[in-house]
């Protein structure tokens, strides 16, 4: 029965203090529920910042999803923004609050208490960190600078440090009002929470709209001075001039009020949480960015930070703190972001998690598109799939290209769910109608390639090791089996051209003592060619999956 004189207290606001507050007003019209939260908006949609910036977004006013006066008439919560809670004490069930303004402490009591002091953006220790025009897009106030400065024609050059998802969507904003940026990434390639081959196509994207990508550098100081603000940043050595500089290196979860108080900590660094999100003391809650969560690909602790994850949480800890039972199982890692007019999103384990994890996986990268063909609008969307040799158990999916990929994502990400075989993905019953999708999905089609390559019925080769094959100069030949008339693009001059139409007859002009790469636009008529020469006695024979489309380097044309 909900407890009348219940006292909640939440830390934190956003996505999973401001959901938690909501679910329990709606399980305990009775309760006394107060909200303490060091900024001055409530409830606002950090991830639609950069769209705002770039003016995707028109009005900030559609980024504040209620103000402290909506929530506060509308569910009976008591809102305090400009307080920062800095101690709780656990033994006698109080936290310390400052006021900002006041610069006053007062001591509340709780019965049950919510932390979701989610994360805090690292911040580099650079020279010249805290100069005026350097920016960590995390706050409404920040993206409303930001904004007002391209308005005024104010930003020219701007520097973005890091390449992950918000970098990456500041970029195209950025770009998209005119700005010409350059992206320092420490790591060797964009997007480090995807494989290799996905990042390699999002720095075409950036190239192809003259965006200047350095990679495996960071940024060694900031120039400029207090009057004129940034004027340009230090990168290996080299001046790169600058109006603004976005850091984006990262974030950490915020943990330090928890530590404090002697609530336990994971190997993550997150607060570590049951399934019921309770910490190690029955009555404190967390939820958000600020816990760790299980992947439910591997059974183990991870930190993965997302708004998706933080709503769903709170809505937990709201049912649980006013008498609920509810589970949180754990996530599977599901992401989605766009660069420019590619798309790109991924759920489970990368190749890279797989290896770290001891997997012995096989993996396969399929292009097809998201409409038939003969509809209007069709475009591309290449799926790369990662499995378990011995059970076939999907592990792992990335979705890239200028296609609908939410839809391919999100299937995957339930079948990841429910621990779905490599068969149970070919057998879905998946809508069909040409003005929707292909009569076989892509998910469909992706998952039936990776029981032919897990059969051994075709043997493929990913992108990335054909590439470090060029680049090592191996001797092997690339046999291109398109129409001559089709061929417009080419992965390197170096292909033989046979058509698969006359590779039947013209076989015998090719070495059976040397390994055979085979290629075509889709991987389709490549894969078919290789079973032709297997027909004809040829055995060191793969076929390029993907084709063209899924190459991850810029293509070249055909010289006429």
């Amino acid at each position: 029965m909900p407890n009348p004189n219940k006292r909640i207290i939440i830390i934190g606001g956003v996505a999973a203090g401001t959901k938690s507050a909501a679910k329990a007003r709606r399980q305990d019209p009775h309760a006394e529920i107060t909200i303490y939260t060091d900024e001055e908006y409530i409830s606002y949609a950090g991830c639609g910042q950069p769209y705002y910036i770039g003016g995707e977004v028109e009005n900030r006013a559609q980024l504040l999803a209620r103000t402290p006066e909506q929530f506060q008439q509308g569910h009976q919560i008591t809102i305090h923004t400009r307080h920062r809670a800095t101690r709780i004490d656990p033994q006698a069930q109080t936290v310390d609050i400052l006021d900002l303004v006041a610069n006053q402490i007062r001591t509340v009591p709780y019965d049950a208490l919510v932390i979701a002091t989610g994360a805090t953006p690292i911040i580099p220790s650079l020279p010249g960190v805290d100069l005026p025009g350097v920016y960590v897009i995390r706050t409404v106030p920040v993206s409303d600078k930001i904004r007002k400065f391209l308005d005024e024609g104010r930003i020219q050059l701007a520097v973005v440090a890091g390449g992950g998802y918000i970098g990456l969507e500041m970029v195209e904003n950025l770009v998209n009002r005119g700005v010409q940026v350059t992206v320092v990434e420490r790591e060797k390639q964009l997007a480090p929470l995807f494989d290799t081959d996905v990042a390699a196509h999002i720095l075409r994207v950036l190239e192809q709209k003259g965006v200047r990508v350095m990679l495996g550098a960071g940024l060694d100081a900031i120039q400029g001075s207090p009057e004129q603000g940034v004027t340009a940043v230090t990168v290996a050595g080299q001046s790169i001039s600058a109006d603004l500089v976005i850091l984006s290196v990262g974030v950490r979860p915020e943990t330090r009020l928890a530590q404090e108080a002697g609530i336990e900590i994971g190997p993550t660094g997150a607060i570590r949480v049951n399934e019921f999100m309770q910490t190690n003391f029955p009555n404190i809650y967390a939820a958000g960015d600020c816990v760790e969560v299980t992947n439910l690909v591997t059974g183990k602790p991870a930190w993965i930070p997302l708004g998706s994850t933080a709503n769903k949480q709170g809505r937990v800890v709201g049912e649980n703190i006013t008498g609920g039972s509810t589970v949180f199982s754990g996530v599977t890692g599901t992401s989605i972001f766009r660069v420019f007019d590619l798309n790109v999103a991924k759920t489970g384990l990368t190749e890279k998690e797989a290896q770290r994890e001891g997997y012995d996986y096989e993996a396969v990268v399929v292009p097809a598109e998201d409409k038939p063909h003969y509809m209007p609008g069709h475009k591309t969307v290449i799926t790369k799939l990662i499995a378990q040799r011995s059970t076939h158990r999907l592990l792992g999916a990335q979705v890239w290209g200028a296609g609908n990929v939410d839809k391919v994502i999100d299937t995957l990400a339930t079948a990841l769910y429910f621990k779905a075989s490599v068969e149970d993905l070919s057998r879905l019953d998946l809508a069909y109608a040409p003005p929707f999708a292909p009569a076989m999905g892509n998910v469909i089609t992706a998952a039936n390639v990776m029981l032919n390559k897990l059969a051994k019925h075709t043997e493929g080769i990913l992108p990335l090791q054909v590439l470090e094959k060029l680049e090592k100069k191996e001797d092997f030949i690339f046999l291109d089996v398109r129409d001559p008339q089709n061929i417009a693009m080419l992965c390197c001059e170096s292909c033989l051209n046979i058509p698969a139409g006359q590779l039947e007859l013209r076989c015998v002009e090719l070495p059976k003592d040397k390994e055979i790469i085979t290629t075509c636009m889709i991987g389709l008529n490549a894969a078919a060619a290789c079973r032709i020469l297997k027909r004809h006695g040829f055995q060191n024979v793969r076929y390029l999956e993907g084709g063209i489309t899924a190459w991850p380097r810029p293509v070249k044309k055909q010289q006429n």
